[in-house]
Order: C-alpha cells, then sequence, then structure tokens
C-alpha cells in the first residue's frame, strides 16, 4: 500500500458522517484517528477507544463490533475499508486475516458491602450514594460501556422547583389545564390521593384568583398530574394507577435529586424550564451538556475519581442466596472467567425490558398488537435480565402488561434525537395527507394510539423559530440530515408538501388553521392545552415520526425505601431495586421526564434504605455504630 494519511469520512450514528484519519506506514496500519464530535457522546464512545486499537494491534479487519454501538461499529471499519482502498490495498483481504484472540481470564472472588448491576443512572445513583456514606461498592454492566438507557434520555428531569419555575411566564392554556384540574369531581380521585388533591384544588384556585402570568408549579400539582397520567386500562378491563407511597415520595424528593447531581458536577440551564414529550407540565430541570449523557459522565467520573470498582462486559447470571437472604451474585466477564461478588446488599438497576420484542409480546396487554419488528428507542442492553434475577428470588411483579410506546421515533432506528425534537407546545403533528389529527400536547400513549391510526408514519412540522427550541441537535447535523433526505427542508410550505408527497393546499391550510389557534389560544379540532409557537418563518422543517417500544412500565414490586417485595408482600432481605427495573411507580403510562426523577431519587433512596438495615444500627454491645 502507498504509504500516506487519508482523510475519508463514514457513517456514523443517526445521519450524520465521521471524518477519519488513517495513517498507512510500509503496508501497516499505524494510527486511526476519529472526528466523534458529531456522534450521540456515551452511546458509541468505547467504540473509538476500542476498534482502532484492535485494528493497528492486530493488523486486521476482523474485529467484532462494540455490543450496543453496531452502527459506529461498522462505520469505523468502513472508513478503515475506505484508507485501505484509496492506498491500493485489498481491504476484503484485511477482512480475513486472523482475529486477535482473546484469553480467558482468571476466575475471581470479591467482597463487598454494596454490589450494584447495572450501571444505568439509577445504578451509578445508588454506588455513588452508598460510596458517600463511606461503603465499598462493586458495580456490574454487561455491555461494554456504562450508561444504560440513562445515555439516550432526553436530558429534562422533572422535579417541582417553584422559586425557580415562578421567573418564567405562562404560557398560553396552561390556566386553562389548571382551571381542568380545579374542576376535577374529587370523587373521581382514588381516596389515598383524596386529600392531597383538595390541598392541590386550594393552591390552584388561589393561584388562578390571583391573577399572576408567571408558571405555576407544586409537588402536589407534580403528584396529581403523574397519578392521572399513570391511570390506565388495559385491554382485559383491569385499571391501575401509581402506588401512592411510591409517587409521594418521587414527587417530594426529586428536587433533592437535581440539587445532589448539581452538587456532583451536573451543570443545568437556569435560563429555561422545558417539557419532554407527554409530560403535562413544564417543570424540567435541562442540563447543560446534551441528553442524558450530562448525568452519566458526572457520576461515572466521581466513581472512577473514588476508586470505585465498575466492571463492565460482566454479565450477572445468578443471584447468591442463603438462609432466604440474597448475599451477593455471580457473573460471566466476556473472556468466559467467572466472577462472585460476596455483598450485604444486591441493587437490581439493570432496566427493563425495552429492548426484548419478544418479552414485550408475552406480556403486553395494553396494545392490540406489537409488531415483530418494531423499533425500540432503547439500548440494546435492555432486555428483562433484572427482572428475571429478581424472580428467582422470589420477587413479585407488578403492572407488566404496560408497554410504552414513545411517539416521536425515528421511523427507521427508533431513536429519538434524529429530526427536530422540540418541546410539545411546539408540536405540530400532520399525517400523510398533511392533517393535524392529535392534541399534540396529550399523554405518550394518547399520540402513539392516534398515530397508529392514521397509518403510524407522520411528520412533525417546525419552522426557523421553532427549530431553535430544539434540545436535540446542531445545524451542522440539521443540515447532515437534509442531505441524508430523512429530515425535510424547504422555503415555502408548499414545496415543503410536494417533497412530502402531500397536497401543497392542505398542509398549507392546515398550518394556517394551526397558526389561528395559537392566536386565539383556543383549539376547537383537537383542543390543544397549551401553545408555543406559530409556523411562519421560513425556511420550513419536517422531520418523519412513527411509535416506538419506549418504556415498560412494570417490574419487581418495591416499597417506598426500594425493597424488594416478594408475593407476600415480605421484604426479600438484602435486595433492593430502582428504576425501570421496578414497577409500580409509572403504572400504566410514564409521564415524560418522570423517569430521570424516578433513577435518581429511587437510585439514591435505595443506597441510604441500605445505611439503614445495615450499617447503622446500634450495636448494643459497643454502643457505637456497626
Amino acid at each position: 500500500m502507498k504509504a500516506g494519511s487519508y482523510q475519508v469520512k463514514a457513517k456514523g450514528h443517526g445521519s450524520s458522517f465521521m471524518p477519519m484519519m488513517v495513517t498507512i506506514e510500509d503496508d501497516r496500519i499505524t494510527k486511526i484517528e476519529v472526528d466523534s464530535s458529531g456522534e450521540t457522546r456515551g452511546v458509541a464512545d468505547e467504540v473509538f477507544k476500542r476498534l482502532p486499537a484492535q485494528i493497528v494491534t492486530g493488523q486486521t479487519l476482523n474485529v467484532d463490533a462494540v455490543a450496543g454501538a453496531t452502527i459506529s461499529s461498522h462505520g469505523v471499519i468502513d472508513g478503515v475499508k475506505q484508507a485501505i482502498t484509496a492506498a491500493g490495498g485489498d481491504p476484503i483481504e484485511w477482512q480475513q486475516r486472523p482475529s486477535l484472540a482473546a484469553q480467558r481470564g482468571e476466575d475471581e472472588v470479591m467482597t463487598a458491602d454494596v454490589v450494584v448491576v447495572g450501571a444505568g443512572g439509577a445504578g451509578l445513583s445508588a454506588a455513588v450514594k452508598a460510596t458517600e456514606a463511606g461503603r465499598k461498592v462493586v458495580v456490574l454492566e454487561k455491555f461494554p460501556q456504562i450508561g444504560g438507557n440513562t445515555t439516550r434520555a432526553g436530558g429534562p428531569l422533572n422535579a417541582a422547583d417553584p422559586d425557580w419555575q415562578f421567573q418564567f411566564k405562562d404560557l398560553p392554556g396552561e390556566k386553562e389545564t389548571l382551571q381542568e384540574l380545579v374542576d376535577l369531581d374529587p370523587q373521581t380521585i382514588a381516596p389515598e390521593y383524596r386529600d392531597d388533591f383538595m390541598m392541590l384544588r386550594g393552591q390552584l384556585i388561589s393561584y388562578l384568583a390571583s391573577g399572576g402570568n408567571y408558571l405555576f408549579d407544586s409537588a402536589l400539582l407534580h403528584e396529581i398530574q403523574t397519578y392521572l397520567g399513570g391511570k390506565r386500562t388495559d385491554l382485559n378491563g383491569h385499571t391501575i394507577y401509581g402506588k401512592y407511597p411510591l409517587v409521594h415520595t418521587l414527587v417530594t424528593r426529586a428536587l433533592e435529586s437535581v440539587k445532589w447531581l448539581a452538587d456532583l458536577g451536573v451543570e443545568f440551564d437556569q435560563s429555561e424550564v422545558t417539557e419532554p414529550v407527554g409530560g403535562l407540565w413544564r417543570r424540567g430541570h435541562k442540563p447543560v451538556e446534551p441528553m442524558g449523557y450530562a448525568f452519566i459522565h458526572v457520576l461515572g467520573d466521581w466513581l472512577a475519581d473514588h476508586q470505585v470498582a465498575v466492571r463492565t462486559e460482566t454479565t450477572v447470571d445468578q443471584l447468591l442466596m442463603a438462609d432466604g437472604q440474597v448475599v451477593g451474585v455471580h457473573a460471566t466477564k466476556a473472556d468466559g472467567s467467572q466472577l462472585t461478588v460476596h455483598a450485604k446488599a444486591v441493587v437490581l438497576t439493570a432496566g427493563g425490558f425495552g429492548a426484548n420484542t419478544k418479552m414485550v409480546q408475552q406480556y403486553n396487554t395494553y396494545w392490540e398488537h406489537i409488531d415483530d419488528d418494531i423499533a425500540t428507542t432503547n439500548s440494546p442492553s435492555i432486555t428483562g435480565d433484572g427482572i428475571r434475577l429478581g424472580q428467582s428470588a422470589g420477587a413479585a411483579l407488578t403492572g407488566m402488561g404496560f408497554i410504552q410506546l414513545m411517539p416521536v421515533s425515528d421511523p427507521e432506528t427508533g431513536e429519538l434525537f434524529t429530526g427536530l425534537q422540540t418541546p410539545p407546545a411546539n408540536f405540530i403533528m400532520v399525517n400523510q395527507q398533511g392533517k393535524r389529527f392529535v392534541n399534540e400536547f396529550a399523554e405518550r400513549d394518547t399520540l402513539a394510539k392516534a398515530a397508529i391510526a392514521n397509518g403510524g408514519l407522520f411528520y412533525l412540522i417546525a419552522d426557523d423559530k421553532i427549530k431553535e427550541t430544539a434540545y436535540n441537535t446542531t445545524q451542522a447535523s440539521i443540515d447532515a440530515q437534509v442531505a441524508a433526505g430523512t429530515l425535510y427542508k424547504a422555503d415555502t410550505l408548499a414545496d415543503l408538501a410536494t417533497q412530502l408527497e402531500m397536497d401543497p393546499a392542505v398542509l398549507t391550510d392546515t398550518i394556517a388553521k394551526y397558526n389561528s389557534y395559537v392566536d386565539q389560544r383556543h383549539d376547537p379540532e383537537f383542543n390543544k392545552s397549551v401553545f408555543g409557537l406559530k409556523v411562519e418563518q421560513a425556511p420550513f422543517y419536517a422531520t418523519p415520526r412513527k411509535p416506538a417500544i419506549h418504556h415498560t412500565m412494570g417490574g419487581l414490586v418495591i416499597d417506598e425505601q426500594a425493597h424488594v417485595l416478594n408475593e407476600q408482600g415480605q421484604i426479600i432481605a438484602g435486595l433492593y431495586s430502582a428504576g425501570e427495573n421496578a414497577g409500580g411507580l409509572h403504572a400504566g403510562n410514564r409521564l415524560g421526564g418522570n423517569s430521570l426523577s424516578d433513577i435518581f431519587t429511587f437510585g439514591r433512596i435505595a443506597a441510604e434504605t441500605i445505611e439503614q438495615d445495615y450499617f447503622s444500627q446500634v450495636d448494643t454491645n459497643a454502643g457505637a455504630s456497626k
């Protein structure tokens, strides 16, 4: 091959392209540099560390894709192929070369105070909190990098923070939404929530009577919206709603989670209060850094700085039991060697089962049909492992039939952060005929059902001003997607309609009507309750969307202290759970932004409870804490 440095571009995640520089000397590849700045941070970081090193060390393209990041893995390999071809080499011959032989390591036995299974937001929170208390912690993660679904989350974390929220003006329709709550018949509210509802009603009446034009919020509003947003009836006529102790704990301790994360180093954007799709209210604390990676790298770096053992590519396959108590775990490492960790407590935080379509189909009792080829927003690691582990110890399950579809997912990949993802107040959804078909401010299941009834595929329409409210993209990414044909852009609505193969007159009329509803603060067609911007400033954009599996509300039964319970409602000693691994909080439908509140709140609580259960008891003999 001809020596030199070869600049190539490889396909990355979504519609991005990764610039790569491949250096070739004496028929050998000596350096591979990847500019991954356009990639979603945290999703494929391990690819850019591992594959270039393996290719250079082994002088082969016979390398395995990194689990959970196959697109970026193949992108790196394809980029090197381009360089080899440009240098006059044969990339097929490079692919046929032997792979680096993996050697089996030594089996290990470790002892810890706490072992955490799953290194997403809930697991890392539990690990940090337990370490802060002085405990020896081991974190085990089956995938090559930490983060789980949290890395793929949008970023806004729900927590009522009135002192901050009162600084923002209310949006058209928000007061009307609060009045609708005031007008609810208290007898329709579940008895355990009724006293709180009446207190909230008093708060709302006072606010509405004051004539204030600021954004109102309270922990009680968050609680009642979580309760109402999660109350659902399945295909068998079974009605479910969030368990009061869990919901009440969430809303009263979520702001603590925000402050705790800020103390650890997460920087929140104080200039904007936002709301994810289906969040029902603006109470999202959005990190300055994009997406859930903002949380993961802070928590991960903290654990690394405190020399906490975080083992990736280590799959926990068994809970260790003694006299009915969980006393540790057995795991298998990527090289086939075994790891046994003896511990006083095990925290299951391995997520739900949204990437396991067969399991979704097995449990689903909410949707008429789940397609075999349905896409998912989830990390491929989210396959129900933690739920099965809990069951092996006798844990009870709850709410397993309720599956959440994310309505605004990429039609091809299921991703959330292609196209223009804006706050729901700025959503304008049109079907393939160019007509609106739903109240865009509704809950996620309502939006998904409406989309399915309209053929599945639909479009989010935005203009240049609405584009600026998108929290998932950059202009460079937008331009790349337009060039790739996955995002549509035009200088007129008529031209945009033509690209989408719909009648220009229909789309133009739809947008004109919508703009008039924004002016009137009233939507006579679909009763959209909260409005943001009109669509009037060229250029105009259309983002294709389609529902995908997003969240599984069911999981292990826990109490408000994150103990895992058995079928008799008794605590399984030594076993705790948090996040999507557990059920009962979100009931039949999770509000957007509540998952991050959940994982950071109950992850912390699990560690606090372990401390109380095992390390804060008074030793009557020594008179000291043991």
